[in-house]
């Protein structure tokens, strides 16, 4: 078997290089391609992984950024050529998925919030692999059919932290005593983006400037949301985090996650840090467990926010589920195959 692994995002090193190991183990041959978005490549390099970068990160129109998926997988298409061709992709990449088509492969999508925007692969034959806190039948609703969905017991985070050892990993030193928050603005280009997202996240924003005994650090999206920080007058002076930080020491070198959303918040939350979401569009069946655990706060207002820092959550990490990179990829092989 030849598999390929396509990475569009910086979140997608974290859950989807976890499956090269097992798969080389089943003597499956393996090869990683990245977009250049974000952090990725770095990210990349911190993990010593070889991977050939396709594409960057594209802006403007939704015309323009579809070309840029195309062309992409125009590119990709040649590269998977080269590598002799491939039974199956792994990703969450467009790209990937439009390659998958024409090359007649084999295509897995690791999806954990169902009110993504997943036309595209439904008409492209992809199968949703995703955890089994979401009914099929959200996927269903959007065209899928049921033999294309592949669910598992656990979150995607069990990928991102297979076969890490959490304990041996000491939290970044930001040099100061004072109380540290993560803080992580909404992803203003992403096509489910609310503005009551960015609403939240302001006046959540301007309460912290006003704490004597914390710190903000602050992880953008965008560089232009580092001027947003300008907005208020800071009792202690912001963190920016102007390059990235292993995730892992990041997280556990903070006291507080706020986010309005996404895989940070999630991994904050499975791994026992106290963790708040300012996220205000269509809420994901994923984060609602976590809420249901009270390992996740969901806040619509900035008295929810008080509240929820006058009421602790639990500092339990989640419990893991051992080897799912392993069972996914020997359960996609079996697919494959048959």
């Amino acid at each position: 078997m030849r598999v390929w692994i396509d990475i569009d995002n910086p979140p997608q090193v974290q859950y989807l290089l976890p499956f090269v190991a097992p798969l080389r183990r089943m003597d499956a041959s393996v090869f990683v391609t990245a977009r250049d978005y974000g952090i990725t490549k770095q990210l990349l390099a911190d993990r010593d992984v070889d991977a050939q970068v396709v594409g960057r990160e594209s802006g403007g129109s939704k015309v323009a950024k579809l070309g840029a998926v195309v062309a992409r997988a125009e590119r990709l298409s040649r590269i998977v050529a080269r590598q002799g061709g491939a039974d199956f992709v792994i990703s969450g990449s467009r790209s990937a998925a439009i390659t998958a088509r024409r090359r007649r492969m084999g295509c897995f999508v690791v999806c954990d919030y169902e009110h993504a925007e997943l036309g595209l692969f439904q008409r492209l034959g992809a199968r949703i692999v995703h955890p089994d806190v979401i009914p099929g039948s959200a996927f269903e609703r959007k065209g899928f059919a049921a033999g294309r969905l592949v669910p598992f017991t656990g979150l995607k985070e069990d990928l991102t932290f297979d076969g890490v050892d959490v304990d041996a990993v000491r939290g970044h030193d930001f040099g100061t005593p004072l109380r540290k928050i993560l803080f992580r603005p909404p992803a203003e280009s992403s096509h489910y983006f609310d503005p009551r997202s960015r609403t939240l996240s302001l006046e959540v924003l301007g309460h912290l400037s006003q704490q004597d005994d914390s710190v903000v650090v602050f992880s953008h999206r965008a560089p232009s949301q580092i001027a947003e920080l300008k907005l208020f007058s800071w009792r202690n002076e912001p963190i920016v985090l102007h390059r990235p930080l292993p995730f892992l020491s990041l997280l556990k070198g903070v006291d507080l996650v706020v986010s309005s959303g996404g895989t940070m918040l999630r991994e904050a939350a499975y791994l026992g840090i106290p963790a708040c979401s300012t996220f205000r569009s269509r809420m994901g069946a994923v984060d609602e467990q976590l809420a249901r655990e009270r390992r996740l706060a969901l806040v619509q207002s900035l008295a929810d926010f008080v509240r929820f820092e006058r009421s602790p959550l639990s500092s339990r990490p989640s419990r893991r589920v051992p080897a799912l990179a392993r069972d996914l990829a020997d359960k996609m092989l079996d697919i494959v195959r048959a």
